[in-house]
């Protein structure tokens, strides 16, 4: 056999080696990755159940009073009772249906508004601190407009909800649009590319990072200002149950209408998070 066979094989088996260890190493990363979100959510279900424990102690033992602040097991049995007779889960479905229209609405045309002014730096001079100015109005005070306008139904709360999230949305695709890659603008420009394939290629997904943070803000903006409309005028919707709860005196329909409210926002920021990482894949490659 030639030295030149014999390296050939030597190399052969280092280069395989070095293949097998690679991937032992990711094996074992992913399984580190694995175990410590078991780990997590195992503490954060032991934190919630603690909490409730501790709580329900307190109140039983007269350290905390029952009038005040609700008791768990008690609460618990008023949210099964509540589901199973359709209340709870219809004031969920009217604050989950004004929630989904104004975040969608008031998301999608903020983001493209704030991401079109990339084509007009005189235009985005003009806008932004309108849109800041804007931003820093209580959204409530809008509300006596928007009831003139819309009446008590559906669409007041959809369009409170609408005006608060689009000028986060808008803010947000401006504030990604001056934490662009300068060089890469340039690079693309220097190769041929048109605006419109500078814009398409490069603005766009570069933002969409920062646009996907701020929809996951949206959620919880987008649920404020349905509860806020539905505590100024409404009939069902779980901002119509809280203040009910709080003027009847009932801890248990104020805690059930918060239950609510944190599962909506738990499966709208699971959502996005799912979304997210089917269109920016590439960011966790």
């Amino acid at each position: 056999m030639s030295a030149q066979s014999v390296n050939e094989q030597v190399l052969s088996r280092a280069t395989s080696t070095e293949a097998d260890l690679a991937d032992t190493l990711i094996v074992e990363q992913k399984r580190l990755v694995q175990r410590e979100k078991r780990k997590v959510v195992f503490l954060q279900v032991l934190l919630v159940a603690v909490t409730i424990a501790v709580w329900e102690l307190l109140v039983r033992i007269g350290l905390l009073r029952e009038f005040w602040i609700g008791e768990p097991s008690k609460v618990a049995t008023f949210i099964v009772r509540t589901i199973q007779d359709g209340t709870l889960l219809r004031d969920t479905w009217v604050t989950t249906e004004e929630t989904i229209l104004g975040v969608l609405g008031g998301f999608t045309l903020g983001a493209i508004a704030g991401l079109l002014i990339w084509w007009s730096r005189t235009l985005e001079n003009v806008l932004d601190p309108v849109m800041v100015a804007l931003n820093s109005l209580p959204k409530i005070a809008l509300t006596p407009i928007f009831l003139l306008w819309f009446g008590v139904g559906l669409w007041m709360k959809v369009a409170l909800t609408f005006s608060t999230v689009f000028l986060v949305a808008f803010l947000t695709a401006a504030a990604s649009l001056r934490a662009l890659d300068r060089e890469l603008l340039d690079l693309t420009s220097a190769l041929g590319g048109s605006r419109w394939q500078v814009f398409r290629n490069v603005v766009v997904p570069s933002s969409m990072p920062w646009l996907f943070s701020a929809m996951k803000l949206s959620i919880g903006f987008g649920l404020t200002g349905a509860v806020v409309g539905e505590f100024v005028a409404a009939n069902a919707g779980l901002g119509y149950l809280l203040l009910y709860g709080a003027q009847i005196y009932e801890m248990s329909l104020v805690w059930a209408g918060i239950a609510a409210l944190l599962v909506i926002s738990i499966l709208m920021y699971w959502a996005v998070a799912v979304l997210e990482r089917k269109i920016l894949h590439w960011r966790d490659n």
